[in-house]
């Protein structure tokens, strides 16, 4: 069970698959280094990608950009990258990482990073589903709305598949 955090500040859950760079880049360009947010970037990735997109979203923020890693504390004004094949969670106001369980269909580390946000951060929890394939994050938008949280899909997905879902499940609000 994840524990309320004490601090007052938002977290921004950035969850794309295919075609979720150019969203990404868009959203932290014009973000000021000082939003009082933080963001954590929920991509699906493989591992030889990893430190390119580190690199891509370093370049198009004045936020630092991190790799999480295990015991990370998570604070405001900064970027977050979930690593790739881990499944990360947030208890305590730190990160958890676990390896990716092996499943079939498409990943659920999205959905899995959402639903304990909503329980760490309940009313300062945004979820904000990019372009991909599959449906990952559109199961733990309910969790995000019910904890008073706002929620997000983008419009003009180059892969709709993922905001389309999320807009499906009636608890987007933009």
């Amino acid at each position: 069970m994840c524990a309320a955090v004490k601090e007052d500040f938002r977290v921004v859950c950035l969850g794309g698959s295919a075609g979720g760079l150019q969203a990404y880049t868009d959203t932290l360009r014009p973000m000021p280094s000082d939003t009082g947010m933080a963001f954590v970037i929920a991509p699906h990735r493989s591992s030889e990608k990893s430190s390119l997109l580190l690199d891509i979203l370093a370049r198009v923020t004045t936020m630092p950009v991190i790799e999480v890693q295990d015991g990370m504390l998570l604070e405001p004004n900064r970027v977050y990258l979930m690593p790739p094949h881990m499944e990360m969670t947030v208890e305590n106001n730190e990160f958890v990482l676990q390896p990716q369980r092996k499943l079939r269909g498409w990943p659920t580390t999205i959905s899995v990073f959402l639903l304990s946000l909503a329980e760490a951060y309940r009313h300062r929890a945004i979820a904000v589903i990019f372009s991909g394939v599959g449906c990952d994050g559109s199961s733990a938008l309910k969790a995000i709305k019910a904890a008073g949280g706002l929620t997000f899909a983008q419009s003009d997905a180059v892969f709709d598949d993922m905001p389309r879902h999320a807009d499906e499940t009636g608890h987007v609000d933009f």
